[in-house]
């Protein structure tokens, strides 16, 4: 026991305290998910990685300061934010193309963690290890774009884990919420080589139910009708109930698809983004669209004047880059494109339309209507 190195008895419905002591050698230990009191012994240091998540042991935020703080909101029995629900916002926050806000997930875990967000509004927690290499990666990245959606930005970075990866939304309103997963695959190419066969499969679990077995993203991109299945963007919804503040989200690992295809640990679960919108009820509904409707009449005098003003802006510099352009290849009545026009025309880019790239970048064929 002197060489044992990581100890993962989380589920095993343990009761009781933690021991005393614990080997010399342990640097990963996972007792998440036990029914475990008890206040937490001396070797509980900043020196271990320690997922406690989900017993009822009694943390004291002075002495036990050296794990990371919130533990106590992780506790089967927490009294955090129960019928307070907390709204708070990020000054690091990412926003969709729809004005839905992302707070970044960018907490360095590993093995045995979890994170809590300060205030305390959602945390993470992962436990496992990824077989047969030392380096596993449990945040990935990728400058590449992603197709089926208007916001590649969500997709470019991704946390993965070996086992098992749970996201908890604290303060939440009581009610029934639409739950949104968004997946990309980063690791599995559509190549026609052996690089190509790997398949990352995990579970979907919300508020404790079960909502995916066997969960593929890249055969889910494929049942969507999409022609690329790698960096593609898959958006999952569920309506999920939460009743006493908290949301669970699990992502697990089962044992199945590959582990070792293109490279060693390219396996288990995966996600890009998420989010939770509480589902209005009727009453609040038709207040909603009466306030909607008078802000929205306002807004859009305000936004047709705007668009005039940028408009024109935009058709004088487009004269000029035409007549700047034009010194430079000296032939006449060139036309320069917008973004928006350069995406319709390519059908947001699409791989189909793809001619070729060279040293300026990509050149696609323009789809006619």
């Amino acid at each position: 026991m002197n060489s044992l190195t990581l100890l993962f008895l989380g589920n095993n419905s343990l009761t009781g305290g933690l021991p005393s002591s614990i080997g010399p050698s342990i640097k990963y230990l996972d007792f998440s998910y036990n029914y475990l009191s008890g206040n937490l012994p001396s070797w509980a240091s900043h020196n271990l990685q320690l997922n406690l998540v989900a017993n009822y042991f009694v943390i004291n935020k002075s002495k036990d300061s050296v794990l990371p703080a919130g533990l106590e909101c992780l506790q089967r029995n927490t009294s955090c934010f129960l019928g307070s629900p907390q709204y708070c916002g990020s000054s690091r926050s990412v926003f969709a193309s729809d004005n839905s806000m992302y707070q970044p997930d960018d907490a360095n875990l590993g093995v045995a963690s979890y994170y809590i967000s300060s205030p305390p509004r959602w945390g993470v927690s992962n436990v496992g290890r990824f077989m047969d290499t030392s380096n596993g990666s449990y945040i990935v990245n990728s400058s590449r774009r992603f197709q089926n959606t208007l916001d590649s930005k969500l997709f470019q970075t991704a946390r993965m884990s070996a086992s098992t990866l749970r996201y908890y939304g604290f303060g939440l309103e009581n009610g029934d919420y639409t739950v949104t997963l968004q997946f990309g695959e980063f690791d599995f190419e559509d190549l026609q080589t052996w690089k190509s066969v790997g398949r990352r499969v995990f579970d979907i679990y919300l508020q404790g139910e079960r909502k995916e077995q066997n969960f593929n993203i890249k055969k889910a991109a494929k049942e969507a009708g999409e022609a690329s299945t790698s960096y593609t963007a898959v958006k999952k919804q569920y309506t999920v109930p939460v009743t006493k503040n908290i949301l669970e989200i699990h992502l697990f690992w089962a044992g199945k698809g590959t582990c070792c295809i293109p490279n060693q640990g390219d396996y288990g679960p995966t996600i890009s983004a998420l989010s939770a919108t509480l589902n209005t009820k009727k009453k609040g509904n038709k207040i909603g669209v009466i306030i909607g409707v008078v802000i929205g009449a306002t807004v859009l005098g305000l936004a047709i004047l705007a668009t005039l003003c940028v408009w024109r802006h935009k058709r004088r510099k487009v004269s000029l880059e035409q007549q700047e352009l034009y010194n430079i290849v000296r032939i006449p009545n060139v036309f320069c494109y917008t973004y928006g026009e350069l995406r319709t025309a390519t059908e947001n880019f699409s791989s189909a339309n793809l001619l070729g790239e060279g040293g300026y970048g990509s050149v696609y064929k323009e789809m006619e209507d």
